[in-house]
């Protein structure tokens, strides 16, 4: 156990054992109030429980929401009527039973009724020391208002701790930031009380006047931040469009130009035939023949990445298991990209105890096809290009590692997104349509394994590829997490 968290469970302990003793102490005090306590009293703890089962969301800046109840409001009712220890005995019972139902931790339970006892003791010893009376006074309003800042700065002060050691926020401004909302919220609650107690010691049924502005609140914000919610998902929905609409723009340029150039190549070696084939001899053929045969295939490529990109979208893939040789799928791989290496050597090394594997050979093949065929494009000629298959737990890694320029930092994150590129530039050296990665990607999802990038600098980039030992029938969220390697020697092939 860390010191950070050793020091949060002694806070939590300390304040639950703190919330504990005040309560304790409340039930040898309050015992004789409750026992001869008018109907009124049992009718404003009443409110007090209800409250504390139904409590108002405020929407608050960066879709945030915080909650608040009225249940102060009839605390502090009670406080003035009765005293400080039923108070602390009701909303104790009042918090452990919201709690309860809402299935929050039991620790949680125990912190927040500790919280609860701790600030109204504090807040009661400061409505008798400024002389507050059970009845309503100037002397017993001032009492109430004093005691209704130290029920607030001692409450949010002791979440605010929890919430420091808890998640390593700023405690000075997260204090500040709650204190500021309290002061908005908090004085119209507490100066509500003063009003309970006149109507209650009038009627009891006076008291139920009090609860009727409450559940309009109530029930209002809940509406509010159902609008301010609803406003946030269609602004985001917007938010998405808009970026689907550039992303569709970006895409319709990239492929257009990428469509255009080999196209406008094999016209112009065609042509050039057509027009000067008397003219050329044999080995002149036969390079611009070759030529028009290169770009036909990089035409080719694009046009199956379209259709597997469809295909992907349309969630039309279907998934095809069998028992595979690692061995050879990378050498049909190498062999497919020898044309392509431009002087690159291709280094293959697995181990024999991971040369099996039960998944889908063809998107496994396109996945490993389209990695390397990364490392050879965004890397210098007769450089190398290297593939590792490591054994894991429950599977294998297979890593690809290059030797070129490497991706800055600030777009690791990025690389995996359809049509994204890292040189977007018209004038860039490699050209492509940024989905080689991202079906990469999908195709991972799909036989229920996990791509990430593990590293790039100077030196060169390394994608790693988790695949399980076999694929589960149907993958719909992808694997959390880089697995952990388990160590093995590696064997050059």
């Amino acid at each position: 156990m860390n010191s950070a968290r050793r020091t949060l469970l002694v806070f939590l302990g300390s304040v639950i054992a703190a919330g504990g003793a005040v309560t304790a102490a409340a039930v040898a005090r309050g015992a004789g109030v409750l026992s001869s306590a008018p109907l009124f009293f049992w009718l404003i703890a009443a409110l007090l429980v209800i409250a504390e089962f139904f409590p108002i969301y405020v929407p608050r800046r960066e879709q945030q929401v915080d909650e608040i109840t009225v249940s102060s409001s009839f605390a502090f009712a009670l406080l003035i009527g009765f005293g400080a220890a039923p108070t602390i005995l009701v909303q104790a019972i009042a918090s452990i039973a919201a709690d309860v139902a809402r299935r929050k931790p039991w620790w949680k339970v125990l912190f927040n009724a500790g919280t609860y006892a701790v600030s109204l003791g504090a807040a009661g010893f400061m409505y008798a020391a400024l002389g507050g009376t059970t009845r309503v006074t100037t002397v017993s309003l001032a009492a109430t208002l004093a005691a209704g800042a130290v029920f607030v700065l001692l409450n949010v002060t002791l979440v605010s701790v929890g919430v420091w050691l808890a998640q390593g926020v700023s405690l000075p401004a997260y204090v500040l930031r709650e204190l500021g909302f309290e002061a908005y919220t908090m004085p119209v609650l507490v100066a509500l009380s003063p009003v309970i107690v006149v109507a209650a010691e009038r009627s009891p049924l006076l008291v139920l006047l009090a609860a009727a502005p409450a559940a309009a609140v109530h029930w209002g914000t809940k509406l509010a931040v159902a609008n301010a919610q609803l406003v946030a998902r269609l602004q985001g929905s917007l938010d998405e469009m808009t970026e689907l609409n550039r992303l569709k723009d970006d895409f319709v340029a990239v492929v257009s130009h990428e469509l255009r150039t080999p196209l406008t190549s094999i016209q112009g070696y065609i042509k050039t035939l057509v027009q000067l084939w008397t003219e050329l001899d044999d080995d002149q053929r036969t390079s611009f023949l070759e030529a028009a045969d290169r770009q036909s295939d990089r035409l080719r490529r694009l046009i199956e990445q379209l259709l597997v990109v469809s295909r992907l979208e349309s969630h039309v893939e279907p998934l095809v298991v069998t028992r595979i040789s690692l061995t050879r799928l990378l050498a049909h791989v190498v062999d497919e990209l020898r044309p392509r290496a431009h002087g690159h050597t291709f280094d293959i090394r697995i181990p024999p105890e991971v040369a099996v594997l039960d998944t889908d050979e063809g998107k496994l093949h396109q996945i490993l096809s389209n990695l390397m065929e990364n490392g050879l494009k965004y890397s210098p000629a007769d450089t190398r290009v290297t593939v590792k298959v490591e054994p894991s737990l429950h599977g294998v890694v297979l890593t690809v590692q290059d030797e070129g320029p490497g991706i800055p930092q600030d777009q690791h994150d990025k690389v995996f997104e359809r049509f994204y590129q890292v040189d977007q530039s018209t004038t860039r050296r490699v050209g492509g349509t940024g989905l080689g990665l991202y079906i990469c990607r999908r195709m991972a999802d799909a036989i229920g394994a996990r791509l990430w990038l593990a590293r790039s600098d100077a030196t060169g980039s390394e994608f790693s590829l988790f695949v399980p030992e076999r694929p589960p029938e149907a993958v719909e969220e992808p694997l959390s997490g880089a697995p952990r390697l388990a160590q093995s020697m590696t064997a050059s092939v």
